[in-house]
């Protein structure tokens, strides 16, 4: 089952969580930021509380959500949308760095290059490990 008790609990985990950031933030004990980010919380856990029960009520959501996650073809298109997207950051994130360094900003050249260093690294290593494996 997709929806299980963990997931649930994670949920209403991120609503207490939000409602405490937010009531915390109102007493100005926390900074004005963080109420936005307590509010998203409680936004998101309910959104999920509420999916999670839709799942165990009716059982022809059930069964279409069960699908999706099952379906071959769902899973196909999940890893090559990551695979393009992988692509894209790196190219668009090498030429923003390219970009910033004729335009002086040092900072931000030196953060997207190692932003792509790091998505290379990680890459090469999850091939080595896959290349292992299969």
């Amino acid at each position: 089952m997709y929806y299980n008790n963990k997931r649930l609990t994670l949920s209403v985990f991120w609503v207490l969580l939000g409602t405490a950031l937010t009531v915390l933030s109102a007493k100005e004990v926390l900074d004005s930021q963080y109420s936005s980010m307590g509010t998203v919380f409680i936004v998101i856990g309910a959104m999920q509380v509420i999916r999670n029960i839709r799942y165990r009520k009716d059982p022809e959501y059930r069964e279409r959500i069960n699908t999706e996650f099952s379906d071959e073809r769902n899973s196909f298109l999940r890893m090559k949308s990551w695979s393009w997207a992988g692509y894209i950051v790196v190219l668009v994130e090498g030429a923003g760095a390219v970009v910033a360094m004729i335009l002086g900003e040092r900072t931000v050249q030196l953060v997207l290059s190692y932003s792509v260093c790091l998505i290379l690294c990680v890459y090469w290593i999850t091939y080595l490990v896959l290349s292992r494996k299969y």
